[in-house]
């Protein structure tokens, strides 16, 4: 028999996270009112990271927010006789094992968080199932007659039946029985006691104006006591009502004493020896509980349980009057609203080789569709349902900006907005290796030392992806669009978005506070907040999330220690991955130099030039060739910036930079062409005390211009504290005696022979030194003093410090500088 407390099971989010299944191979979502941006956060992750395939059904009038992701099938659902699309359902399946969670809150933050609620979960991993499994792969099966869906609903559907039933079942007493709207009303499935029923018990948010169903639900049990539980904000109407409770020898009306919005729906009947329960999606109307889909009814599921334990009176609540329902805050009972459009775009779907759009309408039927500049044309029909087809060339492509949807136009013209857009290669594939990234943010698979060791397994793994290895593309599919797919089928679209850096585009993995702090606006859970305020701890101001620098700060002497090393070996690998895992390895490691890992900055700017001269070293890909000369550009930035800021010049690194300098100088075209969007997606996060504060605001366009076009001499000079270049001139400022400026930075300049330095004193001294000759021109009134030394073998360092310079070889008078400097010996 199944215990009242496992009904009671855990809302989908907390299933979810669980991960009950660790290889699921299907998860499906059923729901009335949906929040596609909201599931996106609370489920599609969970279900990515056990490579689970992603479907949601909901009824196509009930969006209330459209998505942002393209990689699970966002389908909605319209009932074939007009009834609303309710249930509540979801299924985690795989070959092996199955959990079933059956209930009464939508997907939205206040169906899955704020509201009271419902939810029955059952799971079998045995080599039998339940009979209800094989009961509710039947009722999938049937589902696709009685509602308009596009066919990739029905495949889905499909599968999961088939999961559901490819193991037998196992008889055992008193388990749950499946209700539906398919064949019956639900209240002829509900069993009548042989015995006198002493309780009826009903708690909806939902009756129908004439009270009609709860009406036969008393004929149909006649009670000796009624009681109903009815929420704030509760649709009704009282007098009905009223006139119900007076029909029965004892009534009782409560309201529970918390603010929280009670959408749970359970019908709950008791003898003196047995009590049951019908829980699940169907409220106290007659669309619910008294007619068929066939007859206009509502698409329901609910659960029939025999319990131990009485739900409704378990909850704390007060008595009403329905004659005086003020503190109710009723709302008054209304006809479902339908959006009354004659013509439907239910999805368009863009695949490898082809773009579909499903059309729903019983009108005018259209020729063709528009979508994104290309043409879709009629294919088949399936009684209202009308199969549009187009060939992309291999440039077509939706623009997408917050959101994944597109506008549809028909031949007459007419537009149909807010379509969403699938990818449907990418939803329909199972990913091979997901990375932690699926469920955990950066900072905190940095900060756990076992999702670090699965990030370094994932970008191996990732590596197995070569772009130069990849097939000629289909028509109408570009080789990025492909490099991507096959991506993220390897290891999962958290790390493509990592490597390709799309993450910063899209909202950071949310906490519980993040994702529930705002109830959802177009549910009735929103109004009860607003009239009594909420209890729930969920509405707590958010924490402040980590970020890789806090993480890195909290973090051990030890563990700094593992993390730079378990760095440095990821560097060691990498030295021949294709471009894709490359540029993964290289913002990885952007992103630690920049949080902190290293304090010492000879230390990260040794790494750091291995990971830019790597980067360098690999092997071009036109697809990704935004992203290559974006990072690169950033770490030629970021190693420019690490050398700058050592106390002691590092010469070997000094020399090696300039040397990789000079290689890309023959590539600044292609440098220069990567994006600024890209470029600033990159450098996003990399503020810091190790990078600067406001690294990530640098113009690194003009500061790769400056890296790539300036000498070594200019780098020379910016060592040389009050030094700058001129031209081909160095200028000195003031300090000491101008003869002994001059030699200093004429001997801080030997690796640039002949370097023509200028004293910034009186009098004003020029010199030129290559090794061996030393040539000073001091201006003496309106002449030119010129001394030369040749055959200094020793250098000339001593002199600057004060030790007196020997006679020169020859003093003459010239015209100027550059005639001293043309007549003076070689």
């Amino acid at each position: 028999m199944t215990q009242w407390e496992e009904l009671q099971g855990a809302a989908p989010p907390r299933l979810l996270r669980a991960r009950p299944l660790a290889d699921a191979e299907e998860v499906l979502v059923l729901t009335y009112t949906c929040d596609l941006s909201f599931f996106e956060d609370v489920c599609l992750r969970e279900a990515q990271a056990v490579r689970a395939r992603t479907t949601i059904l909901y009824d196509a009038d009930q969006l209330t927010q459209g998505p942002r992701r393209t990689d699970y099938l966002a389908l909605p659902a319209v009932c074939k006789q007009n009834g609303a699309f309710h249930p509540k359902l979801i299924v985690i399946a795989s070959e092996t094992d199955a959990v079933v969670a059956i209930g009464s809150g939508n997907a939205t933050p206040s169906g899955w968080h704020h509201n009271a609620e419902v939810w029955a979960l059952l799971r079998s991993a045995g080599p039998a199932v339940p009979q209800l499994f094989h009961d509710l792969a039947d009722w999938l099966r049937r589902l696709t007659a009685a509602v308009w869906m596009e066919h990739l609903g029905r495949d889905r559907l499909d599968r999961v039946a088939e999961l559901l039933t490819c193991r037998p079942t196992e008889p055992e007493h008193d388990q749950p029985t499946l209700v539906t709207t398919s064949t019956r009303p639900i209240i002829e499935q509900l069993p009548v006691p042989k015995a006198p029923t002493t309780s009826l018990a009903v708690s909806a948010p939902f009756f129908d104006p004439r009270a009609e169903a709860l009406r036969q639900l008393v004929d149909r049990f006649k009670p000796a006591e009624l009681q109903l539980l009815l929420t704030r904000d509760v649709q009704c109407d009282p007098a009905t009502l009223a006139e119900m409770v007076k029909q029965v020898p004892t009534g009782i009306v409560t309201t529970p004493e918390s603010s929280r919005y009670h959408h749970a729906k359970i019908v709950e009947w008791t003898t003196n020896d047995q009590k049951w329960a019908l829980t699940g999606s169907a409220n106290c109307s007659t669309a619910a509980l008294t007619t068929t889909m066939a007859t206009g009814g509502n698409c329901e599921l609910g659960l029939l349980t025999a319990t131990s334990e009485p739900l409704i009176a378990a909850v704390p609540a007060h008595p009403v009057d329905l004659y005086d329902p003020a503190n109710l805050q009723l709302r008054k009972p209304t006809d479902r609203n339908l959006s009354g459009a004659s013509l439907r775009v239910l999805g368009v779907r863009v695949s490898a080789q082809r773009v579909e759009a499903t059309v729903l309408t019983e009108h005018q039927v259209p020729a063709w569709l528009l979508v994104g500049g290309l043409r879709l044309n009629h294919e088949r029909s399936d009684g209202k349902l009308h199969l549009y087809v187009g060939f992309p060339t291999p440039d077509w492509s939706i623009t997408f900006d917050e959101q994944t949807t597109t506008h549809v136009t028909t031949d007459t013209g007419t537009e149909i907005r807010n379509v969403v857009v699938t990818d449907v290669d990418a939803a329909l594939s199972r990913i091979d290796r997901p990375s932690p990234l699926e469920h955990t943010p950066l900072p905190l698979v940095i900060a756990d030392h076992e999702h670090m060791e699965a990030l370094l397994k994932a970008l191996a793994d990732l590596a197995s992806v070569r772009p130069d290895n990849t097939t000629a593309p289909a028509p109408g599919t570009d080789r990025r669009r492909q490099v991507e797919r096959r991506i993220t089928a390897k290891v999962g679209p958290a790390l493509l978005h990592f490597t390709l850096g799309l993450d910063n585009r899209r909202r950071s993995t949310p906490t519980d506070d993040e994702i529930f702090n705002l109830p959802d606006g177009d549910d009735a859970a929103s109004k009860a907040n607003k009239v009594g305020g909420s209890a729930t701890a969920s509405q707590a101001p958010p924490t402040r999330p980590e970020t890789v620098a806090t993480v890195l700060d909290a973090l051990t002497k030890r563990q700094r220690t593992n993390l730079r090393r378990q760095a440095e070996e990821l560097v060691d690998a990498s030295e021949e991955w294709p471009l894709p895992a490359k540029l993964a390895v290289s913002r990885l490691m952007l992103t630690l130099i920049a949080g902190g890992l290293w304090a010492d900055e000879t230390d990260w700017t040794d790494l750091l030039y291995r990971v830019v001269l790597q980067l360098w070293l690999t092997d071009q890909q036109e697809s990704l060739n935004d992203e290559h000369a974006s990072l690169a550009t950033i770490g030629l930035v970021a190693l420019r910036t690490g050398i700058d800021r050592q106390d002691e010049p590092n010469n070997r690194l000094i020399a090696d930079f300039d040397q990789l300098r000079q290689t890309y100088i023959d590539w600044i075209d292609w440098l220069e062409a990567a994006s600024e969007e890209t470029i600033r997606r990159y450098a996003t996060g990399l503020n810091g005390h190790t990078l600067g504060v406001l690294f990530a605001q640098t113009d690194f366009t003009a500061e790769l211009r400056s890296i790539v076009r300036r000498s070594a001499l200019d780098d020379a000079v910016d060592r040389l504290a009050g030094a700058r270049l001129d031209g081909s001139v160095v200028r000195i400022a003031p300090g000491r005696t101008a003869r002994k400026a001059v030699i200093a930075a004429l001997d801080a300049l030997r690796d640039f022979p002949d370097v023509h330095v200028v004293s910034a004193d009186e009098p004003a001294v020029h010199g030129w030194w290559n090794g061996r000759r030393l040539l000073l021109v001091t201006r003496t009134g309106a002449s030119w003093r010129a001394e030369v030394w040749t055959q200094l073998m020793t250098g000339i360092a001593a002199y600057s410090r004060g030790t007196p310079l020997r006679p020169p070889d020859r003093r003459w008078t010239a015209s100027g500088p550059n005639d001293a400097r043309d007549s003076a010996p070689r």
